[in-house]
Parts: structure tokens; C-alpha cells; sequence
């Protein structure tokens, strides 16, 4: 019973790779080329939305009303903390993604 299983799933698992996950020729330049655009567009993303999302919330927070109650501005203090301890994530995010884009060209260097 198993066996018949197993391989209907490996025959289902190939029918997918070869519709939905093609091989990728390593030797491709334009397929290797694209993937690194899209990282680079990603780091520019990624940076232009951490951007505005600090211009953002800073006019916010300088539109509030000043907060008598020392519970409520407390509260307050814990969300601006936790947005800036948030943004401190952004330059390490795209560092990584810098960093990836490095090692896939010398990696592709050296494998040409």
C-alpha cells in the first residue's frame, strides 16, 4: 500500500517541479542578473519604506496632544520605544540582503 503511495507522490512531486519550478539553467546570465536587480530593488524598497515610515510616525507623534495622566504617557513612551527598537532592525535587514547579493556574485564568479 505504501509503496503505491510513495510513488504517486514522487510522480505528483515531479509533475509540479516541472510545471511550477522549472531548473534554472546556473550558467544563465540574464535569469542570474535578474535575481540580483531584485535585490537590489528590494534593499531600495526596504530602505524607502523604513523612511517614510519614521516621517510618518514622527508627525504623528509631534501632532499629539501633550498627556497629563502619567499611566497614558507611560503608554505612550512604550510605543515610541518600541517603534525606534523596531527601525533598529532596517539597517541589519538590508545588510543581509547586501550581503547575499555579495556572495552570489563571487559566487558566480568563481564558478565561471
Amino acid at each position: 500500500m505504501f509503496d503505491g503511495l510513495t510513488s504517486k507522490l514522487a510522480a505528483m512531486a515531479q509533475l509540479a517541479r516541472s510545471e511550477w519550478a522549472p531548473e534554472v539553467d546556473p550558467d544563465a546570465g540574464p535569469v542570474r542578473r535578474a535575481a540580483q536587480v531584485g535585490t537590489v530593488i528590494s534593499v531600495v524598497v526596504i530602505g524607502v519604506v523604513a523612511l517614510v515610515g519614521i516621517l510618518i510616525f514622527s508627525q504623528v507623534q509631534s501632532a499629539l496632544p501633550t498627556i497629563d495622566n502619567a499611566q497614558l504617557d507611560n503608554s505612550t513612551t512604550g510605543v515610541t520605544e518600541g517603534f525606534a527598537n523596531a527601525m533598529e532592525l532596517i539597517p541589519i535587514v538590508l545588510l543581509v540582503l547586501v550581503a547575499a547579493l555579495v556572495i552570489g556574485v563571487v559566487q558566480r564568479m568563481r564558478g565561471a
